[in-house]
């Protein structure tokens, strides 16, 4: 039985897909040659065409060659991920996903910090100035 199609990358698409984000548009040889292991090409086509199901990936035809590129930018993609990471995992709460990596001392003191001046200004809301209440 064939496992249903995901909307959020394998980790092996991950990989092509930083290929195309890296080096922008490429042909399927080219993003093998990239890969570390060097799949086989067949292989390399077959993900290609996943990612152009998932509307990650597009193609243009120049002469013979198929010349593939992200259609999603890297953010876009990032936030998809983390959507359906929060969805599965942690019932559709962002503040227990950012629970649950506080708790596994995922982020340094200084992260944390950084993080908190980043909050700051979205808890005082708009037009109100530091230090007035």
């Amino acid at each position: 039985m064939a496992r249903p199609s995901s909307e959020t990358l394998t980790p092996r698409e991950a990989q092509l897909m930083d290929i195309l984000w890296e080096h922008g548009p490429v042909t399927a040889d080219q993003i093998r040659e990239a890969l570390p292991d060097r799949p086989h090409d067949s292989t390399v086509r077959t993900l290609l065409r996943v990612l152009e199901q998932k509307r990650y990936v597009r193609h243009d035809v120049r002469g013979k060659a198929y010349v593939y590129r992200a259609a999603l930018q890297r953010a876009k993609a990032e936030r998809k991920a983390v959507r359906a990471l929060i969805q599965r995992f942690f019932g559709g709460s962002a503040e227990a996903l950012v629970q649950r990596v506080i708790e596994d001392k995922h982020l340094t003191a200084e992260q944390l910090e950084a993080l908190k001046q980043e909050i700051e200004p979205t808890r005082r809301g708009p037009g109100r100035k530091r230090g007035k209440s």
